[in-house]
């Protein structure tokens, strides 16, 4: 768990350095090394995605725009409605953040998951938020969380320890 956050928190650095303009530094060696050194991991930049190789080889990918195909998603079905705006992802998380979303496109996603992930069911909605988390049995832990306001969506999958 403790790898995860911080892997999540260097998603963070990495998402405001992109949206800071440093994404150019980042192309270039120093940029690659400046990172290596606050990650502790070797560090790729190919285009729009940037990823990073820990010391035990657990690998990072941020800045992707496509759905992605690990095993942490092949029982989430996709989300084909909005505007992929970033993907992180790793073997024990993913999470994709999409724009433009509509709230109807939400609740019938939401009720295609529910077929399969029956267990631990959490659905909350406060203020502008709604969500829905459950795991499917499979080892495997999936939240969607929808804000009505700005109409985004996070589709969050971890891998649960066994």
């Amino acid at each position: 768990m403790k790898k995860v956050f911080i892997w999540f928190l260097v998603s963070i650095l990495v998402v405001s350095a992109t949206g800071c303009g440093l994404k150019r530094k980042i192309e270039n060696k120093i940029g690659e090394k400046i990172f290596e050194g606050a990650t502790g991991g070797k560090v790729d930049v190919k285009g729009e995605e940037v990823t990073i190789k820990g010391e035990d080889g657990e690998e990072v990918t941020f800045g992707s725009t496509e759905w992605p195909d690990s095993d942490l998603m092949k029982d989430i079905p996709k989300f084909t409605q909005g505007n992929i705006t970033s993907v992180t992802k790793s073997d024990e998380i993913v999470m994709i953040l999409i724009e433009e979303v509509e709230q109807k496109d939400f609740e019938s996603y939401c009720e295609g998951i529910k077929k399969d992930f029956t267990e631990e069911v959490v659905n909350f909605e406060m203020d502008d938020v709604m969500s829905f988390g459950a795991s499917n049995g499979k080892g495997i832990y999936v939240q969607v969380i929808f804000n009505t306001s700005d109409r985004t969506l996070n589709i969050n999958s971890t891998k649960q320890e066994e």
